[in-house]
């Protein structure tokens, strides 16, 4: 078979294909044969119609299904011989309706495709990482064990008949509403609050203060758009409150009673317990920033282009789902915080960064031989599905079930590749201040 290749652009190629006249005449040897044995005609018994005949009489059964049988294996060995990765289906020239078939001569045809491109992956030493040792103070700690000490703490209501005021603790009820509507997770019942607390908003602390217990009072809070739940940034909640007492707050001892009310055998135990889960978690958030600074390097570093009609596709691929799941939740795009209008643009930008590292990353391990083995990925999905209390075996059987067996998989490649890259990427050089 000849195959020729023309590159129209870095991501487009024409394809053209000779199948050799000796495979055409066998082919079409084949679908006599196949018309043959089951088609019946008048003063001939089946099987035995004269191949002349079968040759006036279905001439246009028998070229398309010679062309069926001959393009699409041509097609796909030509691909694989030029070592091409098709990004989408071939536009076919002529057309496969219009194709002719001729007994002892060659069949010749061209595919215009959109292949992946071919790119150079920077040298890992021009990528930089942060290496600094993780270093959680003591200090830290001492601040993280007075939260446990905090929420731990008890109220006690004071038997003084008086006003709140700004250094008390409270004890109350607060119906939280927006526009009429009632906000059930911010409300609440029986609760005790710290007024010097700094996570309460101010008006709300000033709306308590010089309250009278047994009193219920309305309290306007303005939040402003720094607030951490977007439904609340920027506006004016009224809390119902009532207040039920003025209390007391009481502080346990940080000594081993505290640290086995906690499930620790001694406080020196907990101190430490608590010094290595913080240092895990600082381990976990350098982790998650190497990998965000080295995929922001390696798109910037390698020269990808992307065909506009793949991105696009993947795009409108990306709408529908997100129309789907709205209609399956009986939700309208608002009530899901979507914007409709600049979502297509939000997505071209995530399709195009995802192809990118995918198609760097699939480079990257086909250079490196990183691959996940079966066993790997046994080992791996057990290890997930006790994480979550589930059946190991039921577990991948869901995945399976839903056909995300592979992604889980490429999943696991892609942590594999970047624990390769921290390793092999340069160490991020200090900014040093001088006086």
């Amino acid at each position: 078979m000849r195959v020729e290749v023309e590159t129209l652009d870095s991501t487009q190629v024409k394809l053209e294909i000779e199948v050799p006249a000796q495979e055409v005449d066998e082919a079409l040897e084949e679908a006599y044969k196949a018309l043959r044995a089951y088609v019946s005609l008048p003063g001939f018994r089946k099987g035995r119609v004269p191949l002349a005949i079968l040759k006036s009489r279905f001439p246009e059964h028998i070229n398309a299904e010679v062309v069926k049988q001959l393009v699409f294996p041509a097609y796909e060995d030509a691909l694989n011989n030029k070592q091409l990765v098709p990004l989408a289906q071939p536009t076919f020239d002529p057309p496969l309706e219009q194709l002719k078939v001729t007994e002892n001569h060659p069949l010749v045809f061209t595919a215009t495709v959109n292949v992946k491109p071919t790119f150079e992956i920077p040298d890992y030493e021009e990528i930089e990482a942060d290496k600094t040792p993780i270093n959680v103070p003591r200090e830290n700690v001492e601040t993280h064990i007075k939260r446990l000490q905090l929420q731990s703490a008890t109220f006690e209501p004071i038997e003084e008949d008086r006003l709140v005021q700004e250094s008390d603790c409270v004890r109350i009820d607060w119906t939280c509403t927006l526009d009429g509507e009632e906000l059930e997770n911010e409300s609440a019942q029986d609760i005790d609050v710290d007024l010097t607390s700094e996570d309460l908003d101010a008006d709300l602390v000033a709306g308590l203060i010089e309250m009278r217990v047994g009193e219920t009072k309305l309290i306007e809070v303005n939040f402003d758009t720094t607030h951490p739940l977007p439904a609340l940034a920027g506006k004016q909640v009224k809390y119902n409150v009532t207040l039920h007492a003025i209390t007391q707050k009481h502080l346990p001892e940080l000594d081993d009673e505290f640290a086995k009310d906690l499930g620790y055998e001694t406080y020196n135990q907990m101190h430490g317990v608590i010094w290595n889960n913080l240092v895990e978690e600082e381990r976990i958030l350098q982790i998650d920033k190497q990998k965000t600074e080295i995929l922001e390097q390696l798109i910037e570093k390698t020269n990808i282009t992307i065909p506009d009609e793949l991105v696009e596709q993947y795009v409108q691929q990306a709408l529908q789902n997100v129309k789907k799941q709205l209609n399956a939740q009986q939700k309208t795009p608002e009530e899901s915080g979507i914007n409709l209008e600049t979502l297509p643009e939000e997505l071209r930008r995530d399709v195009i960064q995802q192809t990118k590292q995918n198609w760097i990353f699939d480079e990257i391990a086909e250079d490196e031989g990183i691959y996940v083995s079966d066993d790997e990925l046994e080992w791996e999905i057990r290890r997930a599905a006790e994480q979550q209390n589930r059946d190991a075996q039921k577990y991948a059987d869901l995945l399976k079930a839903s056909n995300r067996l592979e992604d889980f998989r490429v999943q696991l490649q892609h942590e594999k590749i970047y624990q390769f890259l921290i390793q092999e990427a340069s160490a991020k050089k200090s900014l040093i201040i001088t006086g």
